[in-house]
């Protein structure tokens, strides 16, 4: 968090932009120390709310790209990497929790990634994502800046404590992912079950679903 605070909000907005891209700092350590500049009177609270929501929609963008560009076809490279079984599950899944998905998704850390970016691969439109994922925003933008106005002083004394704070909450992040990864993608197939007449994909289905099955699913 010490590199955050020492070049500000710009800072901020690029690490929440590369979070989804790799970068080993947490969302919501970033917007934590949003709110620390903000007491420290290195911004306002406008420009914080603004590079928080601008940073946090863009990041979440991107995964929502990522997997629009990969789809959930049954010969594209999702499903040849994780079994076409596999990727029926993950239509299942967003079958049953539908777009609120995203909105829930979004205030847990570790879910998040995977939750946009199975949005855009099982063609949820942009519009609809945005806007849920906007909503969840609020929360999480609002909880954090608050949080690290609210106790700026005491953080900036104390950043060792924060950093074995980040860490403790990737490695919650990355438990919880590997738990929904394992529990997806990781389970064995019985190679002699024939697949589900109402989940078989015909091999000339298009890349994206078709229009009237996105609105039958709400997306």
């Amino acid at each position: 968090m010490d590199s955050l605070l020492r070049y500000g909000l710009v800072a901020v907005l690029i690490a929440l932009l590369l979070t989804p891209l790799g970068l080993p700092i947490p969302e919501d350590i970033s917007l934590l120390a949003a709110g620390v500049l903000v007491r420290a009177g290195h911004g306002t609270v406008q420009a914080a709310v603004l590079v928080g929501f601008a940073g946090v929609l863009g990041g979440d963008s991107i995964a929502w790209t990522m997997g629009r560009q990969v789809g959930l076809h049954p010969t594209g490279r999702l499903a040849r990497f994780f079994g076409e079984r596999q990727t029926r599950r993950i239509r299942k899944f967003y079958d049953r929790f539908g777009p609120w998905t995203v909105l829930i998704c979004r205030q847990i850390p570790g879910l998040r990634f995977p939750a946009f970016f199975f949005a855009g691969a099982t063609g949820m439109r942009y519009r609809r994502f945005i806007a849920l994922d906007g909503a969840g925003a609020i929360i999480t933008v609002s909880l954090w800046l608050t949080v690290g106005w609210w106790f700026g002083p005491a953080i900036q004394e104390n950043l060792q404590t924060v950093g074995q704070i980040r860490w403790i909450v990737m490695g919650v992040g990355f438990a919880l992912a590997a738990a929904v990864l394992w529990k997806w993608f990781g389970r064995p197939v019985r190679r002699d079950s024939a697949p589900d007449a109402d989940t078989a994909i015909p091999d000339d289905a298009p890349t994206d679903p078709p229009d009237d099955y996105r609105e039958s699913k709400g997306l």
